[in-house]
């Protein structure tokens, strides 16, 4: 009985431990609480600031897309850039003292805005292409986080058109395969590939980050560098203000065998076998048709050779200028913008002169526009000479061209047994246009704040 006494007065004295046990727990869950809610504090203040700071970077991204989209738009000269005028319109506005133009700021609204710089151009000499370059700086800020960045952008001048020593240019590919055989240079500001018994003779110059990859049995010839660009080679959009006044006038003549100014088609026969429609401005040389330009200037929506038909360049030492519009402004249809050489057709220069005979071809960044040359003659003992300045269109080499000049082009697919022979007569040849396209070639990210006196420190 007292034992039983004893150990019930025991648990009555231990009756006060229960509540400081119990506070005790408290505090550890509110302590453990506080700490959670804390770094849930943390967490979503460097979420929202993450979030901030990517805005902000897109939307410094957003003002340097802005700048050389006014920039091609507007044409400011080499010492101006764009601005905005009394009515708030952009202009061309003259750099300031320290050759930068007045910032340009735009809302984009939910707390982001960016503010847009622009140097004044500077004149260089990239892969053997004079060019002009600017910088621009932008600033992008997004609830209070501020990201800046720095593009470097070149155009080409057109002083010349064509990079010395390369037969070859393509703005995104060039294949070669087949036993086709280059001498001359291949440039790309894209990828370079050579397979299949493909025999070069010059340098081979992908874009910068891009690759040049070779197959089996190919041939480069000793001392060739296949090194990468250090800049992409800039090149100039086709300028369709120097293709007016033109002288289609003179093919009308001809078939219609009328007027004083007038190319020639040889007999009766020969010119029925011409169609060329002076309002749609589509030639098609039939097979049995064969033409003589003679005239500066040409302006057409579609040129076709068919087998058995010749285009004939006359003697001449200066050159002749055939365009081919976009096809776009030629009502969009198929095969609109191009050019086709079938094969067994004959294209005949007889100046013998590749600077003397210049196919622009302006193309399109919305519809494919190509030019087809499947071969010369049958034999390719004639060779195509001329320079093709295509920046826009896809070209196809096969069956057996030999051709003797330059090619510019977006890509470039050259096959079976094609030969192409570089002539450096072809870097004589200036565009006369004051177009400039400016292109991206160098981009950095920016301390939040210029560290000099120039927007372009600190980057």
């Amino acid at each position: 009985m007292n034992r039983s006494r004893n150990r019930f007065r025991r648990l009555l004295d231990e009756r006060g431990v229960a509540l400081p046990m119990a506070l005790a727990v408290l505090f550890v869950t509110a302590g453990l609480a506080t700490v959670a809610a804390r770094e849930a504090i943390t967490a979503t203040h460097q979420s929202a600031r993450d979030e901030n700071a990517k805005r902000a970077i897109q939307a410094a991204q957003s003002g340097i897309q802005n700048a050389v989209y006014q920039m091609n738009l507007i044409q400011p000269a080499a010492t101006q850039c764009v601005g905005r005028n009394g009515s708030g319109q952009l202009a061309a506005q003259a750099v300031g003292s320290n050759g930068w133009c007045a910032a340009i700021s735009e809302d984009l609204g939910d707390g982001t805005t960016y503010s847009e710089q622009v140097s004044q151009a500077t004149t260089a000499t990239i892969n053997s292409i004079t060019v002009q370059q600017r910088q621009i700086s932008s600033t992008g800020t997004t609830n209070g986080v501020t990201r800046r960045v720095l593009l470097a952008v070149q155009a080409a001048t057109g002083a010349q058109l064509f990079p010395t020593g390369y037969a070859m240019l393509a703005d995104q590919s060039i294949n070669m395969k087949n036993n086709a055989k280059v001498t001359g240079g291949l440039g790309s500001n894209g990828n370079i590939t050579l397979k299949n018994n493909a025999d070069l003779c010059g340098n081979v110059t992908p874009g910068p980050g891009k690759t040049y990859s070779h197959g089996p049995n190919t041939t480069v010839c000793s001392g060739s560098s296949t090194a990468n660009a250090a800049q992409p080679f800039a090149i100039q959009p086709v300028d369709l203000g120097n293709a007016t006044p033109n002288d289609n006038q003179r093919i009308t003549n001809a078939i219609a065998n009328s007027g004083s100014n007038k190319d020639s088609c040889g007999n009766a026969t020969a010119c029925s076998k011409i169609s060329w429609n002076a309002a749609t401005r589509v030639l098609t040389l039939n097979s049995g048709a064969t033409l003589t330009l003679s005239g500066n200037k040409y302006f057409f929506c579609r040129l076709e050779l068919k087998g058995g038909s010749t285009l004939q360049i006359a003697s001449r030492t200066t050159p002749l200028e055939t365009y081919i519009d976009t096809p776009e402004n030629c009502g969009s249809t198929a095969g609109m913008g191009s050019v086709v050489f079938n094969s067994n057709s004959n294209f005949v220069n007889l100046a013998n002169n590749p600077a003397v005979f210049v196919l622009y071809v302006a193309g399109s960044s919305k519809i494919a526009t190509s030019i087809d040359l499947s071969g010369n003659d049958s034999s390719g003992s004639n060779a195509i000479i001329m320079a093709i300045y295509a920046p826009n269109s896809s070209i196809t080499y096969a069956n057996n061209l030999n051709f003797t000049g330059a090619i510019v082009a977006k890509t470039i697919d050259l096959k079976n047994n094609a030969v192409i022979t570089y002539d450096s007569r072809v870097t004589s040849i200036t565009s006369g246009s004051s177009v400039r396209f400016y292109q991206g070639y160098d981009y950095k990210e920016c301390t939040s704040v210029p560290t000099g006196t120039t927007p372009d420190t600190g980057c």
